[in-house]
């Protein structure tokens, strides 16, 4: 069974073995020894010559263009800053929500950043046709941050009226994002992730009155497009508030084909409360994979853990919580080639 198989079977149910889908993206462009910025962010060839390297050096089951959440935001016109070791809105970059109207929608084939993704898929398809080949955007509520910044767009929920500013916002921004979703598809992505970095700052009853039928609609239109969806959600969302509001309840009832659960949810909890509705990658601390100081048995224990909690009824990609560390290089070549050899060891069903 070829990775994109093995990756799909877990999707639907149980494969022969746990599909092995860490999220490797600095550590991609350090195994090709490439500035992330300035060279992986920005070159096709070198974004997907890293992932390949990575995909073929620790067997990985899939490949993917994640790098950073402003691809989209620049095309809208925030100005991002490739100088750090991760691209950023740039000091006075970001846009004003207030004047968002006056702003033009982005003819998306004009922005370089949206085109380099496109190309880093078209060259996927022709370098590695068994890959699972993972396009990516930004889902509704983190489109928000990258435009507006996150902090102004968590201040628009002390305003009243607040759910409607957002609901007029997304108006917009949505159907662009769809538009860069369906161009990663026709240019040869199996999958397209959607990434929601903020959602656990605002908890799931703003959630919900917020964001979240706009998500939900944006993963079935997704899926119109035949293809599967990835929900990659940072943080604690394990969180149920006082009116009962169930923050991973919700992600999950999105609809989403897999859910990236983060290292602060306890990852047996959520296979039984959500693991029936989808597969759930996750979630080795990823503190304890950077931390240089760590031994191997701590890291064996933790991943035995991960594969325990999330092989029961199939249905599990394994991955750490979120990117995998990748300082210093040679600590991350250790850990991840423990994973891998702990996954085919535990992995089997």
């Amino acid at each position: 069974m070829n990775p994109r198989d093995l990756s799909f079977a877990a999707i639907e149910g149980t494969p022969p073995e746990i599909p092995f889908n860490p999220i490797v993206m600095h550590l991609a462009a350090a195994v090709v020894d490439a500035d992330y910025c300035k060279q992986y962010c920005e070159k096709p060839e070198v974004m997907v010559g890293g992932q390949i390297k990575c995909a073929k050096f620790f067997g990985i089951h899939h490949v993917h263009v994640m790098s950073d959440a402003f691809r989209e935001a620049s095309a809208w016109g925030v100005k991002v800053h490739m100088d750090g070791h991760t691209p950023v809105a740039a000091d006075g970059g970001s846009l004003d929500w207030r004047e968002f109207d006056s702003v033009e929608a982005p003819d998306l084939l004009s922005a370089p950043r949206v085109v380099q993704r496109l190309e880093a898929i078209e060259l996927f398809r022709k370098e590695c046709p068994d890959q699972c080949i993972v396009g990516w955007i930004e889902a509704p509520f983190a489109e928000l941050c990258s435009i507006f910044s996150m902090i102004d767009v968590v201040k628009i929920c002390g305003r009243k009226g607040w759910n409607g500013i957002y609901e007029r916002l997304l108006k917009r921004i949505v159907p662009v994002q769809l538009e860069f979703a369906r161009m990663q598809v026709e240019a040869g992505a199996d999958v397209i992730g959607a990434g929601d970095s903020a959602i656990s700052q605002i908890g799931p009853r703003r959630y919900k009155e917020a964001t979240l039928d706009v998500t939900c609609q944006l993963f079935k239109e997704i899926h119109k497009l035949g293809v599967k969806s990835i929900y990659h959600c940072c943080g604690d969302n394990s969180v149920v508030d006082k009116d009962g509001n169930d923050m991973l309840g919700l992600i999950a009832s999105t609809g989403a084909s897999v859910i990236d659960i983060d290292t602060q949810v306890d990852l047996a909890a959520a296979k039984g409360k959500v693991g029936g509705e989808a597969c759930l990658r996750g979630n080795t601390d990823t503190t304890l994979l950077g931390d240089a100081t760590a031994r191997p048995e701590d890291v064996a224990r933790a991943v035995a853990k991960n594969l325990e909690d999330g092989k029961p009824g199939g249905r599990y990609w394994y991955g750490a919580g979120c990117e995998w560390p990748w300082a210093p290089r040679d600590m991350a070549v250790r850990n991840m080639a423990e994973a891998k050899a702990l996954v085919e060891k535990l992995g089997k069903y």
